[in-house]
């Protein structure tokens, strides 16, 4: 299977849990997530890899939706979690932000997830750019992580038996997105896919932006593979406290992105070339296989796990 995964779509985004039943309750059961590999009990390989001792993991999962073999989710609980990545945050604040989901019929799903004891911040909303209608709405979700649901009309995207696709992509909030952008294309090799600039008075009351303030919005993937995207965006004009200092382990909430490479060693090159924050390739084996790992950092401050398969 391994040699199947595209390596400009991410694998899973890195998911700290307060408890990992709960988190299956909601992942699997309500949004129809499959399980692909659980381990139960400690990693220290991994653990080391996250700055942790050998106890401080003590159950993870990693969940793709049917069909999809990437975009999916790494869900971890640690022995003792810490505060939420986004506790108090701002809207323009730096962080790992938000989760997409892209669902089938999002009146429905809007309409169970309330009644299920939901609460969203708002109604459903309907924007439009370059003839493309999406209806959006936000969720604050468990652990403060932000879930955005999607759904674009005219277009069938791959989801689950109950209607939802988790995660096609992950939002990322930088301070500038030219850079960002460099990084993403040099180092990682991504393909930029959308990109829209918003800006105006309607844009920063929706929002609640400052007069003259816009959004830069990016995305980076696969064009032919529609998960494991990111997006960047970058509020123009706008008050933003950097967080990324605080999406580590054990903190809850949304704390990197893992790709799956097939030469780790190139990609950690290419990083050190653009003088990014790098931690140094080493064979362990944890959940995610056998496999040769590094972690990169981007420009604003992006966990990104990159992951050599062994295939022996």
């Amino acid at each position: 299977m391994t040699a199947e995964f595209r390596a400009n779509a991410y694998a899973y985004a890195l998911l700290s849990v307060t408890d990992l039943t709960t988190a299956l309750d909601l992942w699997v059961g309500r949004f129809g997530m499959q399980i692909v590999a659980r381990r139960q009990g400690s990693d220290p390989a991994w653990a080391k890899r996250l700055s942790l001792a050998a106890e401080d993991i003590v159950d993870q999962a990693l969940l793709v939706t049917p069909g999809r073999i990437q975009g999916g989710i790494h869900l971890v609980q640690f022995r003792a979690p810490g505060a939420p990545v986004r506790a108090g945050a701002r809207s323009t604040d730096l962080v790992p932000k938000s989760v997409d989901i892209v669902v089938r019929d999002i009146q429905a799903r809007y309409a169970e997830l309330q009644a299920a004891g939901f609460r969203f911040r708002s109604p459903i909303g309907r924007f439009e750019t370059d003839g493309v209608v999406v209806h959006e709405v936000h969720l604050p979700g468990p652990d403060e992580v932000n879930l955005v649901f999607l759904e674009e009309e005219g277009k069938t995207d791959h989801v689950s038996p109950q209607g939802y696709g988790v995660a096609p992509q992950i939002v990322a909030i930088s301070p500038d997105n030219k850079i960002e952008k460099a990084f993403y294309e040099q180092v990682l090799q991504l393909t930029e896919t959308s990109y829209h600039r918003f800006a105006g008075p309607e844009v920063e009351r929706t929002i609640g932006l400052p007069p003259g303030a816009g959004l830069d919005i990016r995305i980076f993937g696969d064009p032919q593979y529609t998960y494991g995207r990111l997006e960047i965006v970058q509020y123009e004009r706008a008050e933003s406290e950097n967080l990324y200092p605080k999406a580590c382990a054990p903190a809850r909430g949304l704390l990197a992105v893992s790709f799956i490479v097939p030469d780790v060693t190139a990609v950690v090159s290419r990083a050190k070339a653009s003088s990014a924050q790098v931690d140094e390739p080493q064979k362990i084996d944890c959940i995610l296989g056998s496999v040769l790992t590094a972690t990169v950092y981007s420009p604003a401050g992006l966990r990104i796990d990159l992951l050599q398969v062994d295939h022996h």
